[in-house]
């Protein structure tokens, strides 16, 4: 008999269908049977298999989706379904045998995270499995499958509690603190032992003082957990789009030992030294430093790209650096093969792999652990040193092509500062290493980021705009800090103090930089009281946004900004021509941003109308989304301290859909300003001008107010048939946003004027 192939995760449990792989899937005997849908579609991701569908009629069978099975192990006892659904949707699994299919377990509804599944086999022989999707409402939905498999239950108990145990002394490895010898690293990365007299003196000076009070209590509050109680076969992770069911609730070894460690240090005390070392050795004993076995799948070469082995390999050479004298031979010996092993080996990998990661963020962000580890290992491997050599090499090629000529790159303001973040350290310690100025490192190019962040930065200090994918609305990371050292003279220095540590909620990026140690060792000690940089007018040529702050007579603020975007922008979102509306500081026409990567709502704010954009609906309520930007979408423009003008060609983001489009954001006077949207539609159809708030509007005919503390913004839109609002889905804090939508029932060729006023109260 035929057997379906499995895909061995551990000894008790076995994919048979690993969407997330897309060389299998696409190979994987699957049937999408049409119900209620309308304009069904299933699209093979790199990391899923979607099911999508633009509206449906509610409390329907929109779909199923079947997989035929032949063959399959009688040893197996359980099927595990993993997959995210949101919660308009309830789904159950069937499972066919002789002909007959059969329930597996009662409907489902979706969280909008990963949702694992175990249910009993039951009926035998199996001949095919069917997940059965149900809409709960009408509107656009998708989900994304991960992979379905098998199980022997009584086997994953046994290696769920055969997990090793460990005391937590790491006798052998670790000398006792009490017989620590004076400090000395083993190669300085960052910082020497000559440079902590700075350092302990930096922590009482203005701005700094809050700062390092806020290091030492997160590392006060890490000495209360014990990391060997999450040892387990792969590092843990909290981005729960990869790990399954049982890995939840572990929080990662990136940057609480790295926090530890430098307080420790810094502090003089031992007992966060070793604590931090206690990382350290369970990072040693992590077998692989990938996220989860989905990764490691026996038959599969699907992987995530090696995030978690570049942060492994950043903190575990970090630690080794500043703890080399608390620590055995046996120790450095075990540490030293496993950075290879583990870490540096699989980072060579993807950086040989993937020509794309010299185009965007993860390649010079995957270089930092290349230069930490290389330059760690040169002091001990004699043969190292061309691999940093590469390494940097590597770093500056990506550079180049991530930061565009004026000074932006294409992800936005959060994805540049997490990047920076990373880049920054590795080229700090490559030049200290090699005895020359960092800054002779970095592409011409980088001069201008200035510009880029001053025209991308929110109006109050050390805020951001939250278009594209920030999921925050502060700067996050190091990166301003440490610029404002490299270049002196420029922004940074005029902002930096907004930029350093403060209390807030946790983040999404939060798992992926070690917030506050590189500005504490590398950023100036003097800095001045903030003030906002974002300037009177701006355009980014190439990176594509334009932006305009002005003030009235009496000194009140507005500061509007238009979205573009370079040709095939990573990050991005169908919301090309929207704008943006800041007064006096206060996000008033705002852009929702982003959640976490794990929730599947991060699909849905990329959508067109929940920008403040003008979309087509089709007579069955189905809103049209943008194309993706394959060509440069670029505003253009002009402004001074009371006028500004934009212009974008929107004609290629609409391709398919209209003949030509283009949007006017006009200003001549510094409270109002007019939105012109002009096109052509290849079918007539709704058009529907959107607007994206925190507060609700007052509507009255074809005129809606929306009060805001110390404003009341008008909006008159003449040509519109009606004017509606609702709440609509939330944005990047997981709050609700209401959306006003002017309508007009029906246009082909258009020229709409919509005119905006903004009074201070």
């Amino acid at each position: 008999m035929a057997q379906t192939q499995l895909y061995e995760l551990t000894p008790a449990e076995s994919m048979f269908a690993p969407f997330h792989d897309s060389f299998v899937a696409e190979q994987l005997p699957l049937t999408l049977e049409p119900g209620s849908a309308v304009g069904l579609r299933r699209e093979y991701q790199w990391d899923s298999v979607r099911i999508a569908w633009d509206s449906a009629a509610p409390n329907t069978v929109v779909a199923r989706f079947e997989m035929a099975v032949e063959g399959l192990p009688d040893r197996f006892d359980h099927f595990v379904f993993c997959q995210v659904v949101s919660p308009e949707v309830a789904f159950t699994f069937e499972v066919k045998s002789r002909g007959q299919w059969h329930p597996l377990g009662a409907s489902t509804i979706g969280t909008g995270g990963r949702n694992e599944i175990t249910l009993p086999i039951g009926h035998r022989p199996v001949e095919a499995v069917r997940i059965v999707l149900t809409a709960l409402d009408r509107h656009h939905q998708h989900l994304s499958l991960q992979w379905w498999g098998v199980a022997r239950a009584a086997l994953v108990a046994e290696i769920v509690a055969a997990r090793p145990c460990y005391d937590g002394r790491w006798t052998g490895l670790i000398l006792p603190p009490e017989s620590w010898p004076e400090v000395k690293m083993a190669r300085g990365l960052m910082f020497s032992e000559a440079d902590l007299p700075a350092l302990r003196a930096k922590r009482s000076a203005k701005y700094w003082d809050a700062h390092w009070s806020l290091l030492e209590e997160r590392a006060q509050s890490y000495l209360s957990r014990r990391p060997e109680d999450d040892l387990d076969s792969f590092v843990p992770q909290t981005d729960q789009r990869y790990i399954r069911a049982r890995e939840k609730g572990r929080a990662t070894y990136f940057s609480e030992p790295v926090i530890l460690g430098f307080v420790g240090l810094v502090k003089g005390d031992r007992a966060m030294g070793f604590h931090a070392l206690r990382y350290l050795m369970c990072l040693m004993h992590t077998p692989s430093w990938a996220q989860s076995a989905e990764s490691r799948a026996r038959g599969s070469s699907w992987d995530q790209r090696c995030f978690n082995e570049e942060q492994a390999t950043t903190a575990a050479a970090l630690l080794l650096d500043w703890y080399d004298f608390a620590l055995t031979p046996r120790a450095r010996v075990l540490a030293q093969q496993a950075l290879w092993d583990k870490g540096v080996a699989v980072i060579e990998r993807d950086m040989m792999k993937f020509d794309y990661v010299f185009t965007m963020n993860q390649g010079p962000w995957f270089c930092r652990a290349r230069l930490l580890a290389g330059l760690y290992l040169e002091s001990v491997w004699s043969r190292m040193k061309p691999h940093t050599e590469l390494a940097l090499a590597d770093m500056r090629a990506g550079m180049e092509n991530y930061v565009l000529p004026d000074g932006g790159t294409d992800e936005g303001l959060g994805y540049f500062s997490i990047t920076m973040h990373a880049v920054l350290p590795g080229m700090i310690a490559y030049a200290r290493a090699r005895g020359i100025e960092v800054s002779s490192l970095l592409p011409p190019q980088l001069a201008r980021t200035g510009e880029f962040v001053a025209a991308l930065s929110a109006t109050e200090p050390g805020y951001v705009l939250t278009e594209g994918d920030n999921t925050i609305d502060v700067v996050v990371g190091d990166t301003i800090p440490m610029l404002a050292a490299i270049f002196p003279r420029d922004v940074y220095a005029r902002v930096v103090a907004a930029c350093l540590m403060r209390r807030r909620a946790p983040g999404y990026y939060d798992q992926y930089f070690f917030e506050g140690v590189f500005a504490f060792i590398a950023a100036p000690t003097e800095l001045a009281a903030p003030e906002s940089i974002v300037p009177t007018f701006a355009v980014l040529p190439q990176t594509g946004h334009l932006t305009s702050r002005r003030k009235n007579a009496a000194g009140r603020s507005v500061r509007l900004h238009v979205v573009g975007a370079k040709a095939r922008a990573s990050h991005t979102h169908f919301d090309k021509g929207s704008f943006l509306l800041e007064l006096d500081g206060t996000p008033a026409l705002l852009d929702r941003g982003q959640v976490r990567y794990d929730d599947l709502r991060s699909y849905t704010l990329k959508r067109t109308e929940l920008h403040n954009t003008l979309t087509p609906v089709s007579a069955d309520g189905v809103y049209a989304n943008q194309a993706g930007v394959l060509e440069a979408t670029i505003p253009t423009g002009d402004g001074d301290e009371r006028r500004m003008r934009a212009q974008i060609d929107l004609g290629h983001v609409w391709r398919g859909v209209m003949s030509r489009c283009t949007r006017e954001v006009i200003a001549d006077s510094v409270e109002a300003f007019d939105v012109i949207d002009r096109g052509e539609l290849l079918a007539a159809s709704a058009l529907v001008f959107n607007l994206n708030t925190r507060e609700r509007w007052e509507i009255t005919g074809r005129e809606a107010v929306l009060r805001i503390p110390g404003w009341e913004v008008t909006v008159r839109a003449p040509w519109a048939d009606g004017i509606t609002q609702r709440e609509d889905s939330i944005d990047f804090r997981l709050q609700p946003v209401w959306h006003l939508e002017c309508r007009l029932n029906s246009a082909k060729a258009f020229e709409l004027k919509t005119s905006i006023v903004c009074r201070p109260l």
